[in-house]
C-alpha cells in the first residue's frame, strides 16, 4: 500500500507535456506549421518564408534573420511605429480595445451547417464583405469551437493580424480594416478552412518543449523600429509636418 503514494508523487514531479502541432496548407500550396508548447506559448512557421511568428505571454513577435543575426520585433511596437509615420490607424487593434471587437465590421456571416476537415468538425459560414470592390462575393470559412484547437487558432489569428500590419505602408487604412476583420472572424473559433487561405491538414497532441517558442534574441525597442520605418518608408506616405 505504501507504493501508491510514491507513484502519485512521481507523477506529480514529472513534466506535464500538453503540446500541439497543426499543419495547414496555404493558398499557394505550401504548408504552415503551428506548434503550441507545453507552457502555452506558440510558434507559427510558414514554409518558404524568411520570417516566422511567436505568440508568447500575450504578445506576438515577428522573427527574421538578417545578415546572420536574429531580428525580433513585437507587432504592437511595429504598429506604433507605423502610426507615428503614417496616419494613425492601429490604435484599436491591440490590448483592451481589441477585446471589444469591431462593431463597425461590414462582414456578414451566414451559417451553412457543419463540415469535417482533417477529422475535426466545424461550422461552415458564408462570409461576405471581405472585398469592398466585390461586396457580394461569398467566401466559405469553416471554424471550430473544439477546445483543443483554440490555442492553435489564437496563434494563427495573431500571425494573420501581424502580417497584415506590415502591409500598411502599401495599402494604408485598408490594412487596419483587414486586421480588424480578422479579429471578428476568429470570434467564430479556430480555423479549419479560411476560404482556402489556410486549410487544416493535420492536428496532433505531442510533446513540444517550451524552448520551441523562445525568442532567439531580445526584441527591438520602439525607437529602433521607428528608425527603420522612417528609413524604409516612401516620403510621400509620411505625415505632413
Amino acid at each position: 500500500m505504501r507504493l501508491l503514494p510514491v507513484l502519485i508523487m512521481l507523477c506529480l514531479a514529472s513534466p506535464a507535456w500538453a503540446g500541439e502541432r497543426a499543419v495547414y496548407q496555404m493558398e499557394d500550396g505550401k504548408k504552415m506549421t503551428v506548434e503550441v508548447a507545453d507552457d502555452g506559448n506558440s510558434v507559427v512557421r510558414p514554409e518558404g518564408q524568411d520570417q516566422y511568428g511567436i505568440w508568447r505571454d500575450g504578445h506576438f513577435y515577428l522573427v527574421s534573420r538578417e545578415e546572420g543575426a536574429w531580428k525580433v520585433a513585437r507587432i504592437e511596437d511595429i504598429a506604433a511605429a507605423l502610426d507615428q509615420v503614417l496616419p494613425p490607424i492601429f490604435k484599436k487593434l491591440f490590448g483592451a480595445a481589441a477585446e471589444k471587437g469591431n462593431p463597425k465590421s461590414k462582414l456578414t456571416f451566414v451559417p451553412r451547417g457543419m463540415r469535417t476537415i482533417a477529422g475535426h468538425a466545424g461550422r461552415v459560414y458564408a462570409v461576405t464583405g471581405l472585398d469592398e470592390t466585390k461586396p457580394k462575393a461569398v467566401s466559405e470559412f469553416v471554424m471550430t469551437d473544439e477546445p483543443a484547437l483554440q490555442p492553435v487558432g489564437k496563434a494563427v489569428e495573431e500571425f494573420v493580424v501581424g502580417t497584415t500590419v506590415l502591409m500598411a505602408p502599401l495599402i494604408g487604412q485598408v490594412a487596419a480594416e483587414m486586421a480588424s476583420d480578422t479579429r471578428v472572424i476568429f470570434t467564430r473559433g479556430a480555423p479549419l478552412d479560411m476560404g482556402g487561405r489556410f486549410k487544416l491538414l493535420s492536428f496532433e497532441q505531442v510533446a513540444i518543449p517550451a524552448s520551441a517558442a523562445a525568442l532567439p534574441a531580445p526584441p527591438q525597442t520602439l525607437d529602433q523600429i521607428l528608425k527603420e520605418v522612417k528609413t524604409s518608408n516612401p516620403p510621400e506616405t509620411k505625415k505632413a509636418e
